[in-house]
């Protein structure tokens, strides 16, 4: 690592009912002891990191440490106007949110594992995913690292961090409960590197990493440095395959579900009648259609 690179520590004082805040003095202090050249912004509302971090972009900032959850480091990618800027930044998660799901593909959670980490230098070059959605002049663009769900799981976070979030992670599990007396009814037109799929009554996630969540092993076969995303399908299913789909997700045992389907692809058009809602990393977005690239290792993280 360049300990003399130009570096911005940003905390979210909220992620994780203040876990972040909690134990910032410490992180500063360990990262303060190498970093010489390293200064620090709190954020303060949502959708604050985003700003900052375009800020420090345009200021000619290199390195970009983030304090929080998964939606932290979705903010600074999305600070980002171009994939060029992408490959010259580099990306720091220091875990203090209630998933912190994208880092567990590589290291337990340990804020002070992770730190000595960061200051060892070591780093991998990670996939990142563009998408582009909804109609004619309202059609948007995002990056996102880990997990894009796309109705009925988009709902369930939603439901999550809008009404269930201080209950930690029993609040994904009671947010899936809630949504399956609901049941499904969709259809959907899947176009992925040249293969079409019509489905109906379905739900899906597109991965990049496997756990959603903190520890929902929602993808268990992907991998973030692969040049895919990993498609799982939950197809015409009913109430009781959702409870039992839902049962396998924490060992990613569901996969194997007969109404279960998995997919790679490298690039996705998505249609549905009705539309269906979009949340990526934790963040609603808004609704299909949708359109999407991977960006193969288009960012180097620190981990």
């Amino acid at each position: 690592m360049n300990h003399n690179l130009k570096t911005l520590l940003i905390l979210n004082p909220v992620a994780g009912k203040g876990k972040g805040k909690k134990n910032f003095d410490e992180i500063y202090k360990l990262l303060k002891e190498k970093i010489k050249n390293i200064d620090v912004v709190i954020s303060e509302y949502s959708g604050h990191i985003k700003n900052i971090s375009k800020d420090a972009i345009k200021s000619g900032f290199k390195r970009i440490l983030t304090i929080g959850g998964d939606g932290s480091p979705f903010e600074v990618l999305n600070a980002v106007k171009k994939e060029e800027e992408l490959k010259e930044l580099e990306l720091g998660i220091i875990p203090a949110g209630t998933g912190n799901s994208f880092l567990r593909d590589f290291i337990d959670i340990d804020y002070r594992k992770i730190i000595e980490r960061i200051l060892s230098g070591r780093s991998r070059k990670i996939d990142v995913v563009e998408i582009e959605y909804g109609d004619g002049k309202n059609r948007k663009k995002t990056y996102y690292l880990n997990i894009l769900g796309v109705g009925l799981i988009a709902d369930i976070l939603k439901l999550t961090n809008d009404k269930l979030k201080f209950l930690g992670e029993f609040g994904y599990s009671l947010s899936v409960l809630t949504h399956i007396f609901k049941g499904l009814k969709n259809n959907i037109k899947l176009e992925y590197d040249g293969n079409i799929m019509e489905l109906k009554d379905s739900a899906m996630v597109i991965s990049n990493s496997k756990f959603t969540g903190g520890k929902m092993k929602i993808s268990p076969y992907s991998n973030p440095q692969d040049g895919k995303v990993d498609i799982v399908i939950f197809n015409e299913v009913s109430r009781m395959d959702i409870i039992k789909i839902f049962i396998g997700v924490f060992k990613g045992t569901h996969i194997n579900h007969k109404k279960v389907k998995h997919i790679r692809a490298s690039k996705i058009r998505l249609t549905s009648s009705p539309q269906l809602l979009l949340m990526a990393d934790g963040e609603v977005l808004d609704y299909t259609p949708l359109y999407l690239n991977v960006l193969p290792s288009a960012l180097k993280v620190l981990i």
